[in-house]
């Protein structure tokens, strides 16, 4: 649940663990999806494919001169690596397909009342680290939310 305290980091876990709960990791890793989907880019054993989401701005706006309550746009980015092409589009497409369809009134975020996605951008690139090419897709997109 999306409180307004920690409204950053709540939408940003609640984001993490709605990809983590619909995304299938498609190599075994031996464990859950949880070894695939992070809030950070991992510092050690990093093995592509995976999917880092964060929260890169956010701006608010009263609702009423003496009014306590906001309306947020609250801005994040998720970057998805992978071993190649086909696995970057395909795993990218996934997220903008979960991400459009779970929003406030739509079944499954009721409770954190994320609504209004927009997609403002995807950006392909690819990376070249030695012998292995790392194919990476930046995905840039707004949510809503009403504070109290």
């Amino acid at each position: 649940m999306v409180i307004s305290n920690n409204f950053i980091s709540d939408s940003v876990l609640f984001l993490r663990n709605t990809l983590r709960n619909t995304l299938t990791d498609p190599i075994s890793r031996g464990g859950d999806n949880s070894s695939f989907i992070f809030t950070a880019f991992p510092k050690t054993n990093t093995q592509y494919p995976l999917i880092v989401v964060k929260n890169t701005g956010i701006n608010t706006k009263k609702l009423g001169m003496a009014s306590e309550v906001n309306w947020v746009n609250a801005k994040y980015e998720i970057k998805v690596f992978a071993r190649n092409s086909k696995e970057c589009d395909d795993l990218t497409q996934k997220i903008i397909d979960n991400l459009r369809s779970n929003q406030f009134g739509t079944s499954s975020t009721n409770a954190e009342e994320l609504f209004g996605f927009k997609l403002e951008n995807c950006v392909p690139v690819v990376s070249v680290e030695g012998d292995n090419t790392i194919h990476m897709k930046v995905l840039s997109f707004l949510y809503s939310n009403i504070l109290t």
